[in-house]
């Protein structure tokens, strides 16, 4: 955990106090009120809109996200080119959201700019969430910098998120769609893929990942004809040997695919000989190779079923012990059943947040299914909570695998 520093980090959030957090209040972040692009645009302009500095490139999905962004940074990178990246939620520390060539900026450098930001907020009179200010803080650092592009990762949604109040993009991506924040984007997945749609722009070219159902894909592609928006898919033809390492997960195979298409659409060619495969944390992130030790923040039905399938590609005949905690208000029943597939045993555990636990549901589905419970254990705190020698993944929240990087990061 060397890139995490407790008092540092308490230090820097104690900045924000005034400010609500929509990530840990739930009942804030299920009130569709406090989801508006209102509050943005004033605090872009005390800023000095630092977005109209830089070239953008915006993210929206349910899945794959996250990696998505990195790849494209790293790919812009190998390509020659200067890049910041903005992505939530984060694991150990705040340091991850902000990242300049996918390198983390120092609790220094983010205070620096943080202090007066603040106090320019107080001084106006403003009222935002720490996600908006964040959004602001992350443009703004990255302008100083000098960076020429920003690859920006929504929140939640798409439409009224507050990454999307930025016009000027060169590019959009979105990733595989699914159920997820429900309450907030619709019950149903063409509602959801509308709020996705939500980051495209007039003419702007879109990068459209393979799409597991086919009526989400019927939306977006709806919203861009609307638009007149160029949408392209991927290809085939990278040589993905001279990008990533042997043994890496199919689904972030596909997400690497998504963002050398974006960078084919700038005219850039990145060297593999340049190319630093980023950190992911928690996508698919190995702690240890013998016995393996795997965090995977997946925590939805679809992404459940996508990490099953690599564990099985990625170590064939392996069993697992599978640490498994969620937050309330996700597909529980869904996230059961995707594991159907997974030769494992399982831990069922609470999350490491304030935010809550499914535990409760979570029994209540795993007594209807055929998955085996190694145990119940309320808090893991220790290594001792844990089988020694075997293959261990943790998942079902960012939370979750939380508590696999405490232990082995």
């Amino acid at each position: 955990m060397k890139d995490f520093n407790s008092e540092r980090e308490r230090d820097f959030f104690e900045l924000f106090h005034e400010y609500f957090d929509l990530e840990k209040d739930v009942g804030k972040q299920h009130d569709t009120q406090n989801y508006s692009l209102d509050r943005m645009y004033p605090l872009a302009a005390l800023a000095g809109n630092p977005e109209r500095q830089l070239k953008i490139i915006h993210v929206a999905g349910t899945k794959g996200k996250g990696s998505t962004c990195f790849y494209l940074t790293a790919l812009l990178n190998a390509a020659g080119h200067s890049c910041g990246v903005f992505t939530s939620p984060h694991l150990l520390t705040v340091r991850e959201r902000f990242q300049v060539n996918n390198q983390l900026l120092s609790y220094d450098v983010l205070e620096a700019a943080a202090i007066p930001l603040c106090q320019r907020i107080k001084a106006a009179g403003l009222h935002p969430s720490l996600f908006e200010i964040f959004t602001i803080l992350a443009l703004q650092l990255f302008a100083q910098a000098g960076l020429e592009y920003a690859v920006l990762e929504t929140g939640i949604g798409g439409l009224l998120d507050a990454t999307n109040y930025v016009n000027n993009k060169l590019i959009t991506i979105i990733t595989p769609l699914s159920y997820d924040h429900t309450a907030l984007l619709g019950n149903t997945i063409e509602e959801i893929a509308l709020q996705k749609a939500g980051i495209l722009r007039e003419g702007i070219p879109l990068v459209l990942a393979n799409q597991p159902y086919p009526a989400a894909e019927t939306t977006v592609l709806a919203t861009a004809h609307d638009k007149n928006v160029p949408v392209y898919r991927t290809d085939n033809h990278v040589d993905l040997a001279s990008f990533l390492p042997l043994g890496t997960a199919p689904f972030l195979v596909e997400n690497f695919c998504v963002a050398y298409r974006a960078v084919e659409l700038l005219n850039l060619y990145p060297a593999p000989a340049h190319f630093q495969p980023p950190t992911l944390r928690a996508r698919f992130e190995v702690l240890r190779d013998e016995p393996p030790v795997i965090l995977d923040a997946a925590h939805n039905a679809d992404s459940i079923h996508q990490l099953t399938r690599a564990i099985g590609e990625c170590y064939p005949g392996r069993h697992f012990v599978c640490v498994l905690g969620c937050v309330p208000g996700k597909d529980i029943c869904g996230i059961v059943k995707g594991l159907q597939g997974l030769d494992a045993e399982f831990i069922l555990t609470n999350p490491d947040t304030p935010r809550g636990s499914a535990l409760p549901q979570l029994l209540e589905e795993f007594q209807k299914s055929s998955l085996k419970i190694l145990k119940v254990k309320e808090n893991i705190t220790s290594l001792s909570d844990l089988p020694s020698n075997q293959p261990l993944l943790f998942t079902g929240s960012f939370f979750t695998a939380l508590i696999g990087a405490k232990l082995f990061g």
